[in-house]
């Protein structure tokens, strides 16, 4: 298996939303493809020393993996691949630094692969109201009937970390979150800290996307990989468990954010 690791820098005034567009893109030119098995990304994590650092520091870092050189190569020299690079390296003007490699650090028989899936609903609610009813992570038990508890252990006004103790495929599973919260652009990206059982890695974000006034797209996204436990030692059906949960689960928590959002505009509404 050969890793492609991209690391960017994008500026700062590059909008937040044309940046997921960017990697949405890629993300499908890559998979669509059928050269590339696995692709994911992620925001850089800003630590203290790199606002000193010497060289580039990143703002996001892409992967993605094939099967070998031959296959990598044969990706790269796509006409499409080039047509992207040139067009979103005119409009976002980032830059940018790879390397190819072979995977560097072990992740148990078979490897894991990350999966990335989105889903969205529309709301008649504003956007506001939306992302209100988001950022209540204190009110996520009674929103969520998986969510049988969760405890705020930190909070400022960009960020939450919360225990969340959680039914997932009738088994009781608890894990910490964080979420780092942006109410201009009303957007949360979470990622769990201390993870599920059956979870190597799960992080995402909520979208509450303006159509008008009083309607909303919401979005939720996930990246996720799986991982064995003792209850399940087979890593394909841990993937196949963890995907049909977050299915499942993408459904029913956007259903629950749209009928309480739509409850809290028309109680408004009647107010006024």
């Amino acid at each position: 298996m050969i890793v492609h690791t991209l690391v960017y820098r994008f500026p700062e005034q590059a909008d937040e939303e044309e940046v997921r567009t960017f990697f949405g893109g890629l993300r499908d030119l890559a998979l669509d493809s059928g050269l590339v098995s696995g692709f994911g990304w992620r925001p850089h994590v800003l630590l203290p020393v790199d606002e000193h650092a010497k060289g580039m520091t990143a703002t996001h870092v892409a992967q993605f993996s094939c099967a070998d050189v031959a296959t990598l190569q044969a990706f790269s020299e796509r006409p499409g691949v080039h047509e992207f690079i040139a067009k979103w390296r005119g409009r976002l003007d980032y830059e940018a630094a790879y390397a190819n490699h072979e995977e560097m650090l072990p992740s148990g028989s078979g490897g894991s692969t990350m999966y990335h899936t989105e889903h969205t609903v529309t709301v008649e609610a504003s956007a506001d109201v939306v992302y209100e009813v988001l950022a209540d992570i204190g009110g996520y038990a009674k929103l969520f009937p998986p969510t049988e508890a969760s405890v705020l252990l930190e909070e400022s006004e960009t960020h939450q970390i919360a225990r969340l103790v959680v039914d997932v495929s009738g088994q009781r599973q608890s894990w910490v979150t964080r979420r780092d919260l942006d109410r201009a652009r009303r957007t949360i990206s979470y990622r769990q800290l201390d993870n599920a059982p059956m979870v190597e890695f799960m992080g995402g974000d909520w979208r509450a996307l303006p159509l008008d006034e009083h309607r909303t797209q919401l979005v939720i996204t996930h990246d996720f990989a799986a991982r064995p436990t003792e209850q399940v030692p087979s890593r394909e059906k841990a993937t196949e468990l963890l995907r049909a949960a977050v299915e499942r689960n993408s459904h029913a928590d956007l259903d629950a954010v749209r009928q309480e959002s739509e409850r809290r505009a028309k109680e408004a509404g009647s107010a006024a």
